[in-house]
């Protein structure tokens, strides 16, 4: 069930060229600047986080294909049974041990699918608990490029990847990320 905070799911339908934007895993909008931003729309599951539609990133049956130009994909990176309440859990989410591959494969096929012809989707993956190769074995397309994001010495933690949706990928899918 699609719940609406500032339109009815109609007018998601109907879109008009004003919402060209969406973050498919909104949380608390930490990493938006405009954190109310007028081309955006938000999805997330937990209505605790205020999103503009609560719904599951899985499953984007409530917009079309090649609806978006932009779309963050920034799920979960904490791979745990939430029988925890820690405030990264809460604040972050949390994918379960035995689906956490068909979770992201699933919300990867979905973004894509919502994504226009020549639009971007960026994907924010941190390496604590898993590397980013296994997850971007995951997915059926290749990133344009990337960015590692360090903490402490060499160890990474944070990586964004930049796809871009061409209407023919290259033979050569290029390299991934170890």
């Amino acid at each position: 069930m699609i719940h609406t905070k500032n339109f009815r799911i109609k007018r998601v339908n109907r879109m008009n060229n004003d919402k060209f934007i969406l973050d498919a895993t909104a949380g608390f909008r930490m990493i938006w600047f405009n954190k109310k931003h007028p081309n955006c729309i938000y999805l997330d599951e937990r209505p605790e986080c205020e999103p503009d539609i609560v719904g599951d990133f899985r499953n984007l049956e409530q917009f079309k294909d090649e609806t978006f130009r932009l779309i963050v994909f920034d799920p979960p990176h904490i791979i745990r049974k939430p029988t925890t309440n820690a405030d990264m859990i809460r604040r972050y989410g949390a994918l379960q041990p035995e689906e956490w591959q068909s979770t992201l494969r699933n919300g990867f096929k979905e973004c894509w699918r919502v994504l226009k012809r020549y639009g971007i989707l960026l994907f924010k993956w941190n390496t604590s608990n898993l590397s980013a190769s296994k997850v971007l074995d995951l997915f059926p397309e290749k990133p344009l490029f990337y960015q590692n994001f360090k903490r402490q010495g060499d160890r990474i933690y944070t990586t964004w990847f930049c796809f871009m949706k061409m209407p023919e990928q290259p033979a050569d899918k290029g390299d991934k990320q170890k």
